[in-house]
């Protein structure tokens, strides 16, 4: 791992038990779609707030593999994103229908049939803009805008879902929720069907920080200053003043930066400060509305924060990796979104 280079692709308010399934379907969603996934994934998750990395190798190599499905097979892209909506449909029902009460086994099977299988056609809607050519993008944009449009709140509900089943189970058992956040997949499974859960002091630590790789399918966890130290040699993080990105919607601002990993915390957001984040959802929306500029660590053409910013036609800058440690509330920084460039001032 050392010699690796990893590239930032989400961040967020999201829970140790997402991670236990995405990692898997990164590996085995993707190959049931496309006959190849990614073969190592990372997750790095401190107190309910995650970072997702991809080695930049294989992101460049899935990427482009998108590419060529849309220069080589344009009927395709239809097929692919009707599909999504589709599945974006199912899954928004089935989450409904169980949000209410700890599913029985047979219940939350009918959740995971949906949801295991739904990435592959995500990452093909999300993913394969940031790899096409100007004349495939200009052709094909709209339609994948509109896709992503459509399976917006898919992520959102799931995190909803995850969180109020913990809550029920949390009440139930008379455990603090926030710690069975933390539950792997099968955890949460064998809940569902036995009743038991794990030992909470485990389910501490993976609260408190805790890394997550998959490699090969395989699972490998390391926790505490282990899982820490890893972060910061992945972060690259140096004394430099300027910070690049791309440019989501262009413009110009100099303002006090305001960082908010979790947009259900309640901040105080003055209007005209520079929001800061590992990447926006619909949950940040109001937070944006106020800001006079945005900056990701993550993102890409389609990410939350570069459609909403062209809509609100407020200056952003997504993708930065590393936004988040290179800058501190408080700081005085000129966000150049016309060059993809932040500087501290």
């Amino acid at each position: 791992m050392n010699n690796e280079t990893w590239i930032k692709r989400w961040a967020g308010s999201y829970t140790f038990i997402s991670c236990t399934y995405w990692g898997k379907q990164y590996y085995n969603s993707l190959r049931n779609v496309y006959g190849r996934g990614l073969n190592k994934t990372l997750f790095i998750h401190k107190k309910g707030t995650v970072s997702f990395f991809i080695r930049e190798n294989e992101l460049q190599e899935f990427g482009h593999f998108l590419a060529d499905i849309v220069r080589d097979q344009p009927s395709k892209v239809e097929q692919m994103l009707t599909i999504l909506k589709k599945k974006t449909d199912d899954l928004l029902v089935v989450m409904n229908e169980l949000q209410d009460d700890i599913p029985s086994s047979e219940e939350y099977q009918k959740f995971l049939e949906i949801f295991d299988n739904y990435l592959g056609h995500y990452v093909f809607m999300k993913k394969t803009v940031d790899f096409l050519e100007h004349d495939l993008l200009e052709k094909y944009f709209p339609l994948f805008k509109d896709a992503r449009m459509y399976s917006e709140l898919v992520y959102s509900k799931s995190e909803t879902f995850f969180r109020g089943l913990v809550k029920l189970i949390g009440e139930k058992e008379n455990v603090d929720h926030n710690l069975l956040t933390c539950l792997m997949k099968e955890e949460l499974e064998e809940y569902i069907a036995h009743g038991v859960l794990p030992d909470i002091r485990i389910l501490q630590q993976r609260f408190d920080a805790s890394l997550l790789t998959y490699e090969d399918g395989e699972l490998h966890i390391i926790y505490g200053e282990d899982a820490l130290e890893m972060e910061n040699r992945i972060a690259h993080q140096d004394d430099q003043t300027v910070l690049k990105g791309v440019v989501a919607y262009p413009g110009k601002v100099i303002g006090k930066c305001k960082i908010i990993f979790d947009p259900f915390e309640q901040r105080d957001f003055v209007e005209g400060e520079i929001l800061v984040t590992g990447m926006t959802r619909p949950e940040f929306v109001p937070y944006m509305g106020k800001a006079a500029a945005i900056v990701t660590d993550a993102g890409g053409m389609l990410c939350h924060a570069a459609i909403t910013s062209r809509e609100m036609k407020k200056p952003c800058i997504v993708a930065t990796e590393r936004a988040t440690k290179f800058l501190k509330d408080g700081d005085l920084v000129e966000v150049d979104a016309d060059n993809g460039i932040v500087r501290k001032l």
